[in-house]
């Protein structure tokens, strides 16, 4: 095949490949480079023929003699912003480089927002759409690891799980979407008691849960006191300006020796419900 392929053929298929294509010859010098790559580059082909890589300008040494596979043009008042790919290969006949330059900037464009929706996705998978709290499956992730640490060191850990009353019935009193407005305020009450290393969250429709990391019992019970004040004191406005009082039921549990997730979290809802009766 190599045979059938004049010099004639082969230098007219280089000069008008649609992507850049250069040659350095095998003392490292730019012997030649297509009109793809002057345009590519924005360049003319004699600013860079005959150029050594300890001739030119750092810039150029780069990007023509020791090219990352991949690498970002940056944009100049001749050229806009550019993702290249570039491929490298010995000339067996001269001992020179053939170099091939292709632009990717749709197809990397393309790949960030691929990256951005995947990261997107998985926020949402972890987070309750109404609230933007973390959901149940992120509240059973985070509370795994800070149960194993407790197990490992000892150290102190609690949970409470907070269940509000009778949200269908305040729908029916106050009207459709009130529900969700009795939600988001408690959720951000719940957002301005805690610490930032406390992890708040929707664990149900109606119920939310807080983990607290170095948060012995009577600590956890002095916070679900304050809490009980707060939610007393919250009264959410209802569509047609009525004030909502609210009531909940609270469940509080710190880890003991030998705890799982499974038996902490069933001890603070066991004290949920002895509340609830």
């Amino acid at each position: 095949m190599d045979q059938l392929l004049s010099a004639g053929i082969a230098s007219e298929a280089l000069a008008h490949a649609p992507i850049g294509i250069l040659i350095l010859d095998k003392t490292g010098h730019v012997s030649w480079l297509n009109r793809a790559l002057e345009e590519l580059l924005s360049i003319k082909g004699d600013q860079l023929v005959g150029r050594s890589e300890t001739t030119v300008d750092p810039y150029w040494r780069n990007l023509v003699f020791a090219p990352e596979p991949t690498l970002l043009l940056e944009a100049t008042a001749a050229r806009p912003e550019r993702w290249l790919q570039i491929w490298r290969s010995t000339l067996r006949d001269t001992g020179g480089t053939l170099h091939y330059y292709a632009d990717i900037t749709d197809l990397q464009n393309t790949r960030e927002e691929r990256a951005r929706l995947s990261e997107e996705l998985a926020r949402h998978a972890t987070r309750d759409p109404l609230t933007g709290l973390p959901n149940r499956q992120a509240l059973l992730q985070g509370l795994e690891p800070l149960v194993s640490r407790s197990r490992r060191y000892h150290n102190p850990l609690s949970v409470i799980r907070l269940r509000l009353d009778n949200l269908p019935d305040i729908e029916a009193e106050y009207g459709a979407g009130t529900g969700d407005a009795v939600l988001t305020a408690v959720a951000q009450m719940l957002k301005d008691q805690t610490r930032w290393a406390d992890l708040v969250g929707r664990f149900d429709k109606d119920e939310f849960l807080l983990v607290l990391p170095e948060t012995n019992l009577d600590s956890a019970t002095q916070l679900l006191d304050k809490l009980r004040h707060r939610l007393a004191g919250l009264c959410p406005k209802s569509g047609d300006g009525r004030p909502i009082a609210l009531a909940a039921q609270f469940g509080v549990a710190g880890w003991h020796l030998g705890d799982d997730r499974a038996k902490l979290l069933r001890r603070a809802r066991e004290m949920l419900e002895q509340e609830t009766r």
